[in-house]
């Protein structure tokens, strides 16, 4: 387990937005190499390892892509407009240092404002929306911006080191969801599985949940696991029964998930597989909680839906400040994590 958080910083730091995963994979292929049996990527970017053997197969799947922007236009004077990849809350970004991904390398700039100084009363009592932000990247004018290689449709990401905090805890950008493909990474390094083991990493969940939808067509899995992290509420302004989890009390078991407003949308895992999570976890003494997850779901819905339908359930990541630029999780939680996927990985299936 060493290594496991320095997986998780290689991949936090790495830039990975929708449709553009490749540094991720590259970074996962390294650490997986004369671990598995073999890799595979698909023409959309999904990167799957596999391991074991037999004629059931259990797929787990991890997202590489992180919430992020695209260049949306350039004004004259070289400044440049944005739209959102995911779901960001418009107030996270202003003050921003950014990288625009361009034709010609990377390129450094920050997300800009009218100063508080200059708004009118009304402007101040205003939230701040992104329409009403702009990335200054040093440039002029549009020509100069386009001489960097800037233009239209390039991909943006938060620039964001990770930093470890008090009491195990580490803070850092995309850990939604670089925490579940480190403890895949981690799992299938160490596991002996009892069935045929695909490890996907999947692209575009943040964005409609592409690469699961393919992978898990593809693949035709006889069981299907997300791992993903899920919002823990142990912090101030949120009460107990608005987001139950806890950091540091150990992997999370969803049973169920979805919009807000019903749950459509979502996973009601199959009850079998719930089960067979949770008696892995106790069979390996690992401490677990149970959550209804209003308002998000994982790639295992796209999975559960699969040609004739997967029997799927999620693993999640107890983590603070979900879908910001700084997620606070336990690294003691990432470990117990990595444990219960070796578990289900060298596990009979349940059905």
């Amino acid at each position: 387990m060493s290594d496991l958080l320095e997986v998780l910083r290689k991949l936090s730091e790495a830039h990975g937005p929708p449709g553009f995963e490749d540094e991720v994979a590259d970074i996962i292929v390294g650490e997986l190499k004369g671990h598995v049996d073999g890799f595979a990527r698909d023409s959309l970017g999904n990167l799957i390892a596999y391991k074991g053997s037999g004629e059931k197969s259990l797929m787990i799947a991890a997202h590489m892509d992180e919430i992020a922007l695209i260049v949306k236009s350039i004004d004259d004077k070289g400044f440049i407009r944005f739209a959102k990849l995911g779901g960001i809350w418009d107030q996270l970004l202003v003050g921003q240092q950014v990288i625009v991904h361009g034709a010609k390398g990377r390129v450094r700039g920050v997300i800009g404002s009218k100063a508080v100084h200059v708004m009118k009363d009304e402007e101040r009592r205003q939230l701040l929306t992104y329409d009403k932000m702009f990335i200054d990247v040093g440039a002029r004018s549009s020509d100069e911006v386009r001489e960097m290689g800037i233009e239209v449709g390039n991909f943006i990401t938060i620039d964001r080191k990770l930093a470890e905090l008090a009491n195990g805890l580490v803070a850092g950008k995309a850990f939604d969801d670089r925490a579940g493909c480190a403890a895949l990474v981690q799992a299938i390094k160490e596991a002996k599985p009892r069935c045929k083991v695909y490890a996907v990493f999947t692209i575009q969940e943040e964005v409609g949940l592409k690469g699961a939808t393919v992978t898990g067509y593809a693949i035709k899995p006889y069981v299907g696991i997300a791992v993903d992290t899920t919002i823990a509420g142990d912090h101030p302004n949120v009460e107990p029964h608005e987001a139950p989890v806890k950091v540091g009390n150990g992997p999370v078991i969803i049973a169920a998930d979805g919009r807000r407003d019903s749950l459509s949308g979502g996973l009601i895992p199959n009850p079998k597989v719930k089960q067979w999570i949770m008696k892995v976890a106790e069979e390996r003494k690992i401490p677990f909680q149970l959550e209804v997850l209003e308002g998000g779901t994982t790639d295992a819905t796209a999975i559960q839906l699969s040609r004739e339908g997967v029997p799927s359930g999620v693993v999640a990541i107890p983590t603070r400040y979900v879908h910001t630029f700084q997620e606070v999780l336990s690294v003691k939680d990432l470990k117990n994590v990595v444990e219960l996927l070796k578990g289900l990985m060298e596990s009979e299936l349940p059905l």
